[in-house]
């Protein structure tokens, strides 16, 4: 088959849907099908994509997007962003004999075959953690036991992609206050725009600190971690999956109901929305979590019991089951 990507990636939306795709695309071409990425822009995204070894079709417009589907002519259309118009969605799917859409809650969802929501439910979507789209390399870490120290030397802060409102220079401040002091590895990605902000607050830490642009290695730098601060999207489920036990501040206020989700099970502690949260409370915080090992352990069985890093399977393979129901495509 032909898969087509429809994404976007850049410093206001994140990078979670690009990398939810390629982790999709990835699966796909396990079973010998063909993936190609579209794209109305973001240098990031097209930059992750092609180190991920996908061609990326640059569409400025509706009608080039549509005129670049005609010629690749797909099998299945993957429409991985959010909010995406009914009207669009329609046109999108005459290109096509299925039409999936990832995450998107709004209006234009009712037009697709097939919705996986885990992120953001809508009603008749498929919302289950077992369909949270990541890539192998989390499945892998998922099967390894995940030591759990009495002491933790080793903090994780990453606000995924993008951080949009710049909350890691706030959370790197605020942690000077901790009484522990494990080593801080600070993840930003490639969408990251707050690097004079970050410089300054690294410079005026007595923590002990790395600054990690871009890491090819996301897994392991996520299982070597004891704690982590994160925030509410994809990244979140990749940290439940390899087991690390994680305080949640959320990027965005969308992301609040699924960091409650993930908290319901005791996966992670939910702080909300970074843009309302009390920055002072956040050592203590941390202080708390990193003094009962015990409570670490059992989020860190929660986690991995709720996500296992096999969403990709499923998803594929609720495609082709759907695609099948149908004939293969669309009469």
């Amino acid at each position: 088959m032909r898969i087509a990507f429809r994404a976007e990636g850049n410093h206001r939306q994140g990078m979670g849907d690009i990398w939810g795709a390629i982790a999709l695309a990835d699966e796909f071409v396990r079973s010998d099908d063909e993936a190609r990425f579209f794209l109305s822009g973001g240098e990031e995204a097209r930059e992750v994509i092609a180190r991920c070894g996908y061609q990326a079709v640059l569409v400025d417009d509706l009608a080039a997007e549509l005129g670049a589907l005609q010629e690749y002519r797909p099998d299945v259309i993957v429409v991985n962003k959010l909010k995406n118009a009914p009207t669009y969605l329609q046109r999108i799917r005459e290109r096509c004999g299925f039409l999936v859409t990832m995450d998107d809650d709004g209006a234009g969802a009712g037009c697709a075959d097939l919705n996986v929501n885990v992120l953001y439910p809508i009603p008749k979507a498929v919302t289950d953690p077992e369909y949270i789209a990541l890539r192998r390399e989390f499945q892998m870490r998922h099967a390894e036991a995940k030591p759990i120290r009495n002491v933790v030397g080793e903090l994780l802060i990453t606000q995924g992609g993008s951080d949009t409102h710049g909350f890691t220079p706030r959370i790197v401040r605020a942690l000077e206050q901790m009484a522990a002091r494990p080593h801080c590895t600070v993840v930003v990605g490639p969408a990251f725009r707050h690097d004079n902000e970050l410089r300054e607050a690294v410079k005026s830490s007595t923590l002990d600190l790395s600054i990690v642009r871009n890491a090819r290695n996301m897994a392991e730098v996520m299982w070597h971690a004891d704690l982590a601060v994160t925030a509410g999207g994809l990244t979140m489920f990749e940290l439940a999956c390899v087991g690390t036990p994680s305080l949640v501040v959320c990027g965005e206020r969308f992301e609040v109901p699924t960091a409650a989700r993930l908290e319901r099970v005791g996966a992670v502690i939910n702080l909300g929305f970074g843009g309302e949260l009390d920055y002072d409370r956040l050592p203590e915080m941390v202080d708390r979590l990193a003094a009962d090992p015990s409570n670490r352990s059992r989020m860190s069985a929660c986690g991995k019991e709720f996500v296992d890093g096999r969403g990709c399977e499923r998803i594929v393979r609720l495609i082709r089951e759907r695609r099948a129901a149908l004939g293969g495509c669309r009469s």
